[in-house]
């Protein structure tokens, strides 16, 4: 019975993130169609990119020095981003940037900005902007500079991830299109906590699966990486409790003190991640950053965001003078109102229209621009009579078309385990698709935007690398099925597939 259960909830998880990845296909195809001649760099995108994925697992060689050299290419994009175009804080970031500067000189000014208090959790990203702040002096370089350094060691990580379920060859290719992929460099130059928060989170994942077997000093310092992402960007809770439902299905699904064992570290993990989170909530409040320690008194503010039809679940300004401006012990009480009233009015037909549109600004829209170059004239002329804008555009494009690629390769992947089972021998995508499938869950409840994408790409293009993979060796085993027909048996690679697949005459 245990046994059944757990291959229900691996199936449920694999055919919801494959549903997921279909509605995200769809609505990125659509929004290329509307883009009128800019459909050509979106369709060079997927293809160009395919084509790479294609010749990298047939030609690549296993390197020493390719860590070294993925690190290389990821900051040195990076860093071209940030000097050719640079960046100016706004909104939020410019707010965080100022109070990291106060808190820097020693002042704490910052906390009579009710920002402080509303999302008493910033503090931690804060103030690490005013640690580099107080080595390096006030200024956007040193700080931008970093952001690179946290992208360039993002990209190490997703190949250590990658190696640890694909050929090397496979491991190289995803990680080279993760690098090539370009959405995060349109935010090298912003000063956002996402580039610091997602190299920790991917850390905390890679110590998780860097060995067969995971050993408690792994987990422990897996939980603390995971608890020290979850301080400069909330979004621990949720990764989690992914990776617990994951290992309660695993220890359903699959039998022996082996798994038992991996489970039972995990929950060390969690606890660790707990514990560390705890202390480093009392470590702001003693040392006085923030009297509020690292607390959300507006928790429901993303729900009143997330369940307005109207905006489709983005931030509106309706919204943010209704409740957002409310006083302090007004506002829980007046958002929890607006949540109720706004789930009783929806009714199914609302829900469906609401998710399609949440998801549709999530994952199916143009990247946003304006934060990494809004500061900057698009109409200046820089490339052949184009425009910046123009050129922009187009480079938007065309990232949608490698997001396409990666999503169609992923969709592959998952819909392959859902039809044969993913096996004992691939826990980690399965652990893969539930952090894919909790992320979007999550996305359909709580306020959107494009940029919240970025933490779960990587996971996207690790799913890529085993899609690719599989598709590449379902074509090789065809056609040695096809050439051992002719020659009236399969070679040796024929062979080893029908073995695999498990299908044969």
């Amino acid at each position: 019975m245990k046994g059944k259960l757990g291959w229900l909830g691996e199936k449920l998880c694999l055919g919801f993130g494959l549903l997921f990845s279909g509605v995200v296909l769809v609505q990125t195809f659509l929004t290329a169609c509307r883009g009128g001649g800019f459909f050509l760099f979106f369709a060079a995108g997927a293809l160009g990119m395919g084509a790479m994925v294609l010749l990298g697992l047939r030609f690549l060689k296993p390197a020493k020095a390719y860590p070294l050299a993925l690190c290389s290419l990821r900051f040195l994009i990076a860093l071209g981003v940030i000097l050719v175009f640079g960046a100016q804080p706004v909104q939020d970031f410019k707010t965080m940037y100022d109070a990291a500067c106060q808190m820097a000189r020693g002042s704490g000014d910052y906390l009579q900005n009710e920002y402080f208090y509303n999302w008493a959790y910033q503090t931690g990203f804060t103030a690490y902007e005013a640690l580099v702040i107080r080595l390096f002096g006030e200024g956007l370089l040193p700080l931008q500079l970093l952001n690179a350094l946290w992208m360039a060691g993002t990209g190490c990580l997703v190949y250590g991830i990658a190696r640890r379920f694909l050929p090397e060859t496979g491991a190289m290719t995803a990680s080279l299109l993760y690098a090539l992929y370009p959405a995060p460099y349109f935010l090298a130059a912003v000063l956002t906590n996402q580039h610091i928060a997602v190299f920790f989170y991917y850390l905390g994942f890679w110590l998780l699966v860097r060995r067969e077997r995971l050993s408690p000093l792994r987990g422990v310092l897996a939980g603390v990486c995971l608890s020290l992402g979850n301080v400069m960007r909330p979004l621990g809770a949720v990764i989690v409790l992914a990776l617990l439902c994951w290992a309660a299905v695993r220890m359903l699904r699959w039998k022996g003190p082996g798994v038992l064992r991996e489970g039972g570290l995990l929950l060390a993990a969690a606890v660790a991640y707990y514990a560390s989170g705890e202390l480093f909530n009392w470590l702001v409040r003693a040392t006085g950053l923030n009297p509020e320690g690292l607390a959300n008194h507006l928790p429901l503010w993303k729900f009143v965001l997330g369940f307005n039809l109207e905006s489709g679940g983005a931030w509106n300004q309706a919204d943010y003078d209704a409740y957002y401006l409310l006083p302090r012990e007004e506002a829980p009480t007046a958002m929890r109102a607006a949540v109720g009233e706004r789930l009783s009015s929806l009714g199914f037909s609302g829900f469906l229209e609401l998710f399609w549109k949440k998801s549709q600004t999530m994952w199916g829209s143009l990247e946003y621009l304006y934060w990494g170059f809004g500061h900057l004239d698009g109409s200046v002329q820089v490339l052949g009579g184009l425009t910046l804008s123009q050129c922009l555009n187009a480079l938007n494009y065309f990232d949608r078309g490698v997001f396409f690629l990666a999503f169609f390769l992923a969709a592959a992947a998952l819909l392959l385990w859902l039809r044969r089972g993913a096996g004992e021998g691939l826990r980690l995508p399965v652990m893969l698709s539930f952090l894919l499938c909790g992320y979007y869950a999550v996305h359909l409840l709580i306020e959107v935007q494009s940029r919240y994408r970025y933490f779960l790409m990587p996971v996207v293009f690790l799913l890529a690398g085993a899609g690719a993979q599989q598709l590449l060796r379902c074509w090789q085993g065809r056609s040695s099925r096809r050439a051992g027909q002719k020659n009236t048996a399969p070679g040796r690679e024929g062979r080893h597939f029908l073995e695999k697949t498990g299908k044969g005459p």
